[in-house]
């Protein structure tokens, strides 16, 4: 895969000057007949019959013109209605596609919403004596409200017992931002058998507007008002299912839909109806503007319109809104289901889209065009004779099938290198004259090397046509998706398809790809993928400047994480080469011994005693002096070259503890594993063969793997980590709240510690949220039975309040940097901690 595509002009030209001698012409390249968008094809049809023509003399000559003649005009008849109907088939695909895309996107938005509600039934039910200021807290590090698509605002409906009920009522009823909110109307509070419902307002998450405020207060707490005694029915179904109700409010003045979400006492079993309602504590009630969802997701596509219908368990389903103007008039439509958190139900309606002529315009362009080729060929005929016409029958046909195999991928069909390079230039030239936008966006497919060697290269050709034809369904007609070799994709747009900016189409290419792969190889299993893409925009002086670009921001993008787009930048191109030199400085390391350990104590927070270390890599530059790991590790990650560094790192990091319990030094030893070997089986052989070759008790070594690599596959991440586990190692998930873990997937690794983020314990004296995420993480922690242990303790307020936290392990520069191994030693002498001496030879 390299860094800077070369794109060979001289092949081009030199193919050109072929195929233009063959067809009897000048030196232009060939290239350049083959416009963005069109196909180049062989030999038309009408040729094909001048060259199976008999001698052209006399009245045989006139037979056969006269016979060419009708059937031209015959065949032109149904070339244009095939043409008509294939325009109107592409209408219908065009349409099938954009409509995929609005419901795909009313579905991504309606999972942020569902999963905001659940995230804050989750903190409800963990932390039911929550205060108000740890709420506000908790809510301002989530930021994430400000993702969600027509959000209203959201609100807690809790359970109150009757010994709080009149402290309660005069707090609710003194507070101005409760009686500005619900108009000033403080209704009563319907008293029950078991506790009271009322309405409790936070002032940190986005407030119900006042109508939907007042229809929560009458629906909620009274539920024997007139509307309330049909919400009674929600709430009950809500808290019997145990799962999020949606329906829609229209009252007061206001169209708005509610989500609403039972939540239980924490720990309670909630198996059995009776347990449910026992175990009720409240609901948690969102408000969504579901017009506002669905405009967001019909976007430009002015010319459709779209509804949203829903159904809890065991209700009908109902129409929460719609947008557009034009279902009446709409030649296309189309509805999908899209099943979680009861059934939704999406419908798409659309006029067709021509993009200029009609069909019927141009079938007649199309016919009078074949009726005048046919005309033409018949006077041809008359001139020239069979011999004649065969001749350039002849040299047509070959012409076209070298100018389709030179210009196209034998493997996908799509354009090769030489003709997307064609269409960039196209494309550039048109820029500078009309003044359109233009980008070109390199793709590459992440881990592809993985699918040949485990699959076989047969099912890797068969993923590249998959992609190829994911792609070939993204990109509009004008468009160019084109293939440059290997797991290398590059897509040129301009125009209109750019009016929302290359981001957006970025984006699109990222979804569609990243959708799972059924591969016959595979044995039946499904393959999720994902790609890298690298995206160059504006004008350039040539077609291969503008790729280059591309292709080093996808080398951006691969190094940022993958599964992502990176804009170029005009810095990168220096970056790319500096870091080219870099990587082939490191495949040496090794070899030359420039890569060495220290090792950094960690600390029980109680007696500060050192109960082990970090293993820590450096690499001794021969020119650069020592680099710290995050200068060279990503080239290692993207080379490959990680795997038989970090195999001696766990040898080296081992056979060191190893030597240290032999002097009576009781020190376990914490070794990081990087995602790309935990991507392997053979990581669980390398740790083996270093516990074997070192004597090392396994429980003494931890393998610490970023909460971020875990997720990139959380199921064969969870397999291997408990293989691991058999082998007695100790495993802890680094970084720790910096990812996107669920607790679904948390309980099912086997961890034995978690490793607080140092971002989090850096910022605790100066911010109280952190303060409030790291007293979450910590009894997170505990109720998982798992050690915690907070990285970057710098000063004694921190190291007081982790304390305070009940924070088991810390490390950090208050406590000792990063040691050698005399340094380590010498340090713990002083602590009282020193190993014996070591025995005499």
């Amino acid at each position: 895969m390299p860094l800077f595509p070369r794109l060979r002009h001289r092949s081009a030209h030199r193919l050109g000057d072929v195929l233009n001698r063959l067809r009897g012409g000048g030196g232009a390249s060939a290239t350049a007949v083959a416009p963005a968008g069109t196909a180049v094809q062989g030999q038309p049809p009408s040729q094909a019959k001048v060259g199976a023509l008999g001698p052209a003399s006399g009245h045989r000559a006139v037979l056969i013109a006269c016979t060419i003649l009708v059937l031209g005009i015959a065949l032109s008849a149904a070339t244009a209605l095939l043409w008509r109907s294939n325009v109107r088939t592409h209408e219908k695909q065009s349409f099938q596609t954009s409509a995929t895309a609005v419901t795909e996107t009313v579905g991504t938005l309606l999972r942020r919403d569902t999963d905001f509600v659940a995230t804050l039934n989750t903190v409800m039910t963990m932390q039911p004596n929550l205060s108000q200021s740890s709420f506000d807290r908790w809510y301002a590090d989530l930021e994430g409200w400000q993702r969600q698509v027509g959000a209203v605002g959201t609100t807690v409906v809790a359970y109150v017992p009757p010994s709080e009920l009149s402290a309660f009522l005069a707090r609710r009823n003194a507070d101005p931002r409760f009686r500005a909110l619900v108009w000033d109307s403080v209704l009563p509070v319907a008293k029950g058998p078991r506790s009271h419902c009322l309405l409790s307002i936070s002032e940190s998450v986005a407030p119900l507007s006042r109508q939907v405020s007042q229809l929560v207060q009458e629906d909620w707490c009274q539920p024997t008002s007139v509307i309330g005694s049909t919400q009674a029915q929600l709430q009950r179904l809500a808290t019997d299912s145990a799962q999020l109700l949606v329906f829609p409010v229209n009252g007061l003045g206001v169209r708005t839909t509610l989500f609403d979400s039972a939540y239980y006492k924490r720990g309670a079993n909630i198996s059995g109806l009776t347990e449910r309602r026992g175990a009720l504590r409240g609901w948690v009630i969102s408000s969504f503007d579901m017009s506002a969802l669905l405009k967001e997701a019909i976007g430009g596509h002015r010319e459709f319109s779209a509804a949203l219908y829903h159904s809890d368990p065991g209700r009908p389903a109902e129409l929460l809104a719609s947008e557009g103007s034009l279902a009446s008039a709409a030649t296309f439509k189309t509805s999908s289901v899209l099943p979680f958190e009861g059934i939704w139900r999406v419908s798409v309606s659309g006029i067709a889209s021509t993009g200029g002529l009609s069909p019927n315009v141009q079938a007649l362009l199309v016919f009078l065009g074949c009726a005048l080729v046919t005309l033409l060929l018949t006077i041809l005929v008359l001139v020239l004779g069979r011999s004649r016409a065969r001749a350039l029958g002849m040299v047509e046909l070959k012409t076209g099938e070298l100018r389709h195999q030179a210009l196209h991928d034998a493997l996908t069909g799509l354009p090769n290198r030489v003709l997307a390079l064609d269409r960039a230039e196209q494309m550039l030239a048109r820029a500078r004259r009309q003044q359109l936008p233009v980008a070109a966006l390199f793709v590459d497919v992440d881990g592809f090397k993985h699918v040949n060697d485990t699959f076989g290269h047969a099912a890797g050709d068969e993923l590249l046509r998959m992609v190829a034809a994911r792609l070939q369904g993204v990109v509009r007609e004008g468009d160019t998706a084109a293939r440059l070799g290997g797991d290398e994709f590059v897509v040129l747009v301009e125009g209109s398809t750019l009016d929302a900016g290359p981001e957006l189409v970025a984006e699109r290419l990222l979804e569609v790809l990243r959708q799972p792969y059924e591969l016959d190889g595979a044995a039946g299993r499904r393959l999720a993928l994902t790609v890298s893409i690298g995206v160059a925009s504006g004008l350039r002086t040539s077609a291969d400047e503008l790729l280059r670009d591309a292709d080093i921001a996808m080398y951006e993008a691969k190094g940022a994480g993958k599964d992502r787009y990176v804009l170029f930048r005009s810095d990168m191109q220096t970056l790319a080469q500096d870091r080219l030199t870099l990587e082939m400085d490191l495949s040496e390391a090794l070899a030359r011994d420039e890569l060495f350990l220290l090792y950094q104590p960690t600390f029980d927070l109680r007696t500060e005693r050192v109960i082990g270390v970090e293993a820590l890599l450096r690499w001794r530059h021969p020119t650069r002096g020592v680099l710290e790991p995050e200068e060279f590790i990503p080239l290692a990650e993207d080379s490959g070259l990680i795997v038989p560094i970090g195999r001696w790192v766990l040898e080296q990091a081992c056979a060191q503890a190893a030597r240290w319990q032999e002097r009576g030094l009781n020190l376990g030893v914490a070794v990081n594993v990087s995602g790309r070997q935990l991507d392997a089986d053979e990581l669980i052989d390398h740790v083996r063969e270093a516990l074997q070759s070192s004597g090392l008790d396994p429980g003494a070594v931890t393998l610490e793997v970023t909460e971020t690599t875990l997720m990139a596959d959380a199921a064969a991440s969870a397999q291997r980590l408990r293989a691991l586990k058999r082998l007695g190692v100790r495993i802890a998930i680094d970084d720790f709240g910096t990812g996107y873990s669920s607790l679904a997937y948390l309980r099912q690794f086997p961890a034995d510690a978690l490793k607080i983020d140092r971002s989090f314990v850096q910022s605790m004296t100066s911010s109280k949220q952190s303060t409030a995420l790291v007293h979450t993480l910590v009894q997170l922690g505990r109720t998982l039975h798992l050690q915690t242990l907070a990285e970057g303790i710098e000063d004694e307020a921190q190291l007081k309040t982790l304390r305070r936290e009940r924070c088991d392990q810390g490390q950090g520069f208050l406590f000792a940097r990063p040691l050698d191994v005399e340094e380590l030693e010498g340090f713990l002498e002083l602590a009282g901690q020193s190993p014996a001496p070591l025995p005499a030879r």
